[in-house]
């Protein structure tokens, strides 16, 4: 396993033969805990223009987010949504340098 700056690189290639895809059908009557964190940055990430890589106007990322809850509750799942605590020093730091990164290539500056 690899620490990079923020999570564990290959995590999911080293839990694999640990896990098995079931269908959503049979989480139904059951809690699941949501990872708010998770589910932004993927929303996040995929509500983009696909030309600038900018946020899309209108905030689509909220509606995505309550159309996935509706989509567990639909299925008689009660889903906890966890949000993480303050964040650490080192995922803020990696945020902002992401940041500026995007911002410099957003203005065609160099990496």
């Amino acid at each position: 396993l690899h620490f990079g700056t923020m999570g564990v690189k290959n995590l999911w290639r080293l839990l694999l033969p640990a896990g098995h895809r079931l269908s959503i059908e049979t989480l139904s009557g059951q809690t699941l805990a949501i990872d708010a964190s998770i589910w932004l940055a993927q929303i996040s990430k995929a509500c983009r223009d696909p030309e600038t890589g900018r946020p899309l106007p209108n905030r689509p990322h909220v509606r995505v987010f309550l159309l996935r809850l509706m989509r567990l509750l639909y299925h008689r799942i009660r889903p906890v949504v966890v949000f993480d605590g303050a964040m650490p020093e080192a995922k803020r730091l990696e945020l902002a340098r992401r940041r500026r990164r995007r911002e410099r290539l957003w203005r065609g500056g160099e990496e």
